[in-house]
């Protein structure tokens, strides 16, 4: 039986991260890790419709949305194990954009059997460096990043979002569009500052160092509207983890889940499908 939503916060080491579960207790379980440039908000719809069959929490990184602002030293990663312990979540599906599917990279190699599946839109990965990559992948994002930051740092807030958008957001209208500038705003510091990012302890070793050891199911999702290096990150990705699949998205943007709900949908249902007894 389903239950309503319940906003609770966890006390992890140095801090305390918000988060929301909801859903019936014998659902499969799913984690919701939000990117760096929104909060756990991003999920409002999935979040209400996944709960309907499925046991689903979303959680703010350090410093975003509701979460406390790191000041010292911390770890995503055990963040994460943390709320899955609480939770008592067995075999999760992880999904995870772009910062979110980096930490749920790492998470997979510091704490290996302990996630059912792995579904990630336009991750990173702990190890990414420019040599993996053909020449001039990155010129894109690194001319707009420069962009967004000096501009804010110049206090011109909204150039800066523009410069972000037309990075990240490419596919966004509308409604969106305006949510995703009121996620920015609302998250400046750690947007811009990486207030706690900052902080954060990088995981040893590098996931890029052991994508031949994954064993867990792991889909990519990438939109065709995205940053322009964000295929070549998928696809070396999908190539170096055993049996990992990359799709491109038509008319999808960095928020994927916002410009493309169908295709996102789709991979969620049929990932908790191949997952669920």
């Amino acid at each position: 039986m389903s239950e309503t939503v319940s906003a609770q916060h966890l006390e992890v080491p140095g801090g305390r991260i918000a988060y929301d579960v909801a859903g019936p207790a014998d659902g499969h379980p799913i984690v919701l890790i939000h990117e760096a440039i929104a909060d756990r908000r991003m999920w409002d719809r999935e979040f209400a419709r996944l709960s309907q069959k499925h046991r689903v929490v979303r959680y703010d990184l350090r410093g975003y949305g509701g979460s406390l602002p790191a000041d010292s030293e911390f770890s995503s990663v055990e963040d994460l194990a943390a709320l899955i312990h609480h939770l008592k979540l067995q075999r999760p599906l992880l999904v995870g954009a772009s910062m979110g599917g980096r930490i749920a990279l790492d998470f997979e190699v510091a704490h290996p059997g302990v996630a059912g599946g792995l579904l990630l839109v336009s991750p990173g990965f702990s190890g990414m460096d420019y040599p993996m990559f053909p020449e001039g992948v990155f010129a894109a994002d690194d001319k707009a990043s420069k962009a967004a930051y000096d501009a804010f740092n110049n206090g011109k807030l909204e150039e800066a979002l523009e410069h972000l958008r037309g990075l990240w957001g490419a596919a966004l209208t509308g409604a969106n569009l305006e949510f995703f500038r009121t996620m920015v705003r609302e998250n400046a510091p750690e947007v811009f500052l990486e207030r706690s990012g900052q902080h954060e302890r990088r995981s040893e070793p590098k996931a890029s160092e052991r994508f031949a050891t994954f064993r867990v199911p792991l889909v990519v999702l990438v939109g065709d509207r995205d940053n322009p290096a964000m295929p070549h990150v998928g696809r070396y990705l999908t190539t170096h983890v055993p049996n990992a699949q990359l799709r491109i998205v038509p008319g999808a943007d960095h928020l994927l889940n916002l410009t493309a709900p169908q295709a996102f949908d789709a991979a969620v249902d049929e990932m908790v499908g191949k997952l669920a007894p």
